[in-house]
């Protein structure tokens, strides 16, 4: 057991929606990163070490219009 253990459910609830928002956010960001990396002409095979993906995770988010965390609701 932790030291949360005893914490209100509520509370411990509203912080995982928050941390969920979070990793929306970020999960956002990076994909933008990626796209803005590829439309400027760095090499899809440049890219991937960078973002910690396969290059074709690259191709993948290059041809996304938006993030599927956008859409978070």
């Amino acid at each position: 057991m932790t030291a949360d253990a005893g914490r209100d459910p509520d509370e411990l609830l509203d912080e995982i929606e928050q941390a969920a928002d979070q990793v929306a956010a970020w999960t956002a960001r990076w994909e933008s990163l990626v796209r803005q990396a590829v439309q400027r002409g760095i090499a899809q095979r440049r890219i991937a070490p960078h973002a910690n993906v396969a290059q074709s995770t690259v191709s993948r988010l290059a041809a996304r219009a938006h993030s599927p965390a956008d859409r978070r609701s």
